[in-house]
């Protein structure tokens, strides 16, 4: 008949369309639980290489179709291409995915329990020597770009935030009055407050004073006015590391200095906890174990009992057992 609009057939998506919407669907639960930008970046990196992965080796396979083998098949080609910790990483994302799609009805059943986890050794905390942080703060140049270099690698090195929280920051959420910090943008959603030292607020006062007065809300901006981004940060101490001599400088080896520095300092885990931001001692305890090597060497330089080496170390010769 005239007029009538023909009936459009509709066709079941392919797997590969099916593994793509079920991507698409994770990350706008990710979105709705305000999951850190960090780790939601984390996730689609590795859930990009799950999609190609499985469209090379099982194109026909869709979210329901996705089984341990294939699971443990990917991780290997995860742990050939970067890493045992690479693969480590990347069972935590298939298994946040896969539990997702278990609660949506998506699955019949969630390969992950069946998958064994990836044993990764853990890399030791390499902080950055005091004499290195030093250099750092002695190179960092004058006018606007030296007191922001100066005002970030002091807060970084005394608070220990994230390089999303630094870049977070707005100037209200800094009170000079109290030296206090409110990190309004941490790790999921959390907010907190933190103290900051006399050199920080020194260093701030600097950057403030150069700053000056400009529309944006963001405490650290470029020289064109915008707010920092992570990776503006971590380019900034690149090449501040380059210009002293020190390499591998970037946000999270400042976050690992501030926190041995606060134990070494007579910080406890519980506080640092709480400074950190993070939800478990676990990886406080990564932190305790640097600065218990540092006790080791210390005991040795200034052992209490080596005080009565000579009252323990008498004249012998053999003697009877009384």
């Amino acid at each position: 008949m005239k007029g009538r609009t023909p009936l459009r057939v509709l066709t079941a998506p392919t797997p590969q369309e099916a593994m793509g919407q079920a991507v698409e669907n994770f990350f706008a639960r990710c979105a709705a639980r305000g999951l850190a930008e960090g780790t939601t970046t984390f996730y689609r990196q590795r859930l990009r290489r799950l999609l190609g992965f499985c469209q090379q080796q099982a194109p026909d396979a869709g979210p329901a179709d996705v089984t341990a083998s294939l699971v443990r098949s990917f991780l290997q080609a995860e742990r050939e291409r970067t890493s045992a910790a690479g693969a480590h990483h990347a069972r935590a994302t298939l298994s946040a995915f896969f539990s997702h799609l278990e609660r949506e009805g998506l699955l019949t059943e969630n390969p992950m329990p069946k998958v064994e986890r990836v044993k990764a050794a853990q890399k030791l905390v390499r902080p950055l020597a005091e004499e290195e942080i030093a250099r750092l703060l002695e190179s960092c140049g004058r006018g606007f770009l030296g007191a922001r270099l100066k005002a970030l690698l002091a807060l970084l090195v005394d608070t220990g935030l994230r390089a999303s929280e630094a870049c977070g920051l707005d100037l209200g959420d800094v009170d000079l009055n109290t030296s206090l910090l409110r990190v309004r943008k941490a790790k999921g959603g959390r907010e907190r407050e933190l103290p900051f030292g006399r050199a920080a607020r020194a260093a701030l006062l600097g950057y403030l004073a150069r700053r000056g007065e400009l529309p944006t809300a963001a405490l650290f901006v470029s020289h064109f006015g915008d707010r920092l981004n992570r990776s503006d940060l971590h380019r900034i101490l690149k090449r501040a590391g380059e210009r002293a001599g020190i390499a591998n400088v970037h946000p999270h080896r400042l976050r690992h200095s501030a926190a041995t520095l606060f134990l070494r300092g007579g910080g406890n885990i519980f506080s640092l906890q709480r400074m950190l931001g993070h939800s478990s001692l676990a990886m406080v305890r990564r932190y305790a174990e640097v600065t218990q090597a540092d006790l080791v060497e210390q005991h040795r330089q200034a052992s209490p009992g080596d005080r009565f080496l000579s009252q323990v170390q008498k004249a012998g010769g053999r003697k009877r057992l009384r």
